[in-house]
């Protein structure tokens, strides 16, 4: 089985493994074994061991086809029965949409794959902030980890933007970003915040801008 898919970056191809299951290649690389995706998968598990039982919550850079996934959710859920949380990064966008459409594995709520193409729209989701913030372990997959090694390093290097003009990004009340417009967005948000407590008077969205500079400080620590 042959499918091309086009991106502007790069090509998917999917071949069938010697077990009949689907493996995805991207620029030459196979995401996993085209000889038995699952028992390389078990390996996986197995060289992971320390990290499945250091923690409960997971992080894990890469979907692939999911392989990996199962084999760590199965051995997850006999660690720690239901009380465990996997939250799994991915940049390529069709790589996402083939493996949705496909289905080659069935993952449980407790485990979630975020697909997002910039860096800056993982930590725009909420859900995913907040899983970050409980320290998960972090486990890359081989394969996936050198296919986006660039990526990879960047979202776990990645600072909340310190100027005001690209903290807008990561506004979500319309109100609050049209406020903001209507500032000097020059400045940088520890600037911003100064000139407020300056002010005579401070109005409604003042408060919420004094909020903004404890939501920076969070993502810099």
């Amino acid at each position: 089985m042959k499918t091309l898919i086009n991106n502007a970056i790069d090509v998917v191809e999917i071949k069938s493994s010697k077990t009949d299951l689907p493996v995805p290649v991207i620029n030459g690389v196979h995401l996993h074994s085209i000889y038995n995706p699952e028992r390389e998968a078990e390996s996986f598990v197995s060289a992971s061991e320390g990290h499945l039982k250091k923690n409960s919550d997971l992080l894990i850079f890469g979907l692939g086809f999911g392989y990996h996934l199962s084999k760590v959710e199965a051995r997850m859920k006999a660690l720690y029965g239901d009380d465990y949380r996997v939250f799994v990064i991915e940049p390529n966008k069709e790589l996402y949409k083939k493996w949705k459409e496909l289905k080659p594995n069935i993952l449980s709520p407790r485990v979630k794959v975020v697909h997002y193409i910039e860096v800056k729209d993982f930590y725009k989701d909420k859900e995913l902030v907040s899983f970050l913030s409980d320290k998960p372990s972090i486990l890359p997959h081989p394969a996936s980890f050198q296919l986006n090694e660039s990526f990879f390093k960047t979202f776990m290097t990645f600072h909340y933007p310190t100027s005001l003009k690209e903290s807008l990004f990561f506004i979500e009340d319309d109100a609050f970003a049209d406020y903001l417009q209507e500032q000097d967005l020059s400045q940088s948000t520890d600037e911003y915040i100064e000139s407020l407590k300056s002010k005579p008077f401070i109005q409604g969205h003042d408060f919420i801008a004094l909020a903004l500079k404890e939501m920076v400080g969070e993502g810099q620590r």
